[in-house]
């Protein structure tokens, strides 16, 4: 039995239905396949796709994330750096930003199936895979 947490699911990138089943095929730090996600839940069977093109909306919460790191990574270099010329805060900030796509594009895309999929929790979801 899982964690019925939505948060814990979010975070550990779980199914929003059974919250058991893994929704990306490889983890994020292999930078060839970190992209490459399940059809559907090893567990449940759900279908992670809930029309065509759902995941296009997951673009706006990766924008999102790319936004607070530049924010972020703008008053870290000027309060530690002391304001720097434009190059000391446009490569460190890029190469930070290029740092974070693995899990910037894993995030979006869980978090934007967790809140706009209406896919509720079913605690008895999980293990029903085998009979569909």
């Amino acid at each position: 039995m899982s964690d019925p947490s939505k948060l814990a699911a979010v975070v550990k990138a779980r199914c929003p239905q059974c919250h058991d089943g893994r929704i990306f095929t490889h983890k994020w730090w292999n930078l060839l396949k970190f992209s490459e996600m399940h059809e559907h839940c090893p567990s449940c069977g759900l279908r992670y796709e809930v029309e065509p093109g759902f995941f296009f909306g997951a673009m706006y919460i990766s924008y999102a994330f790319t936004v607070g790191i530049m924010i972020v990574g703008g008053i870290i270099i000027y309060n530690f750096f002391g304001d720097p010329s434009a190059e000391g805060y446009i490569i460190p900030i890029t190469l930070v930003s290029l740092l974070m796509v693995p899990f910037n594009f894993r995030m979006a895309r869980v978090i934007f199936i967790h809140l706009f999929s209406m896919i509720k929790y079913k605690s008895d979801a999980a293990g029903t895979a085998s009979t569909k």
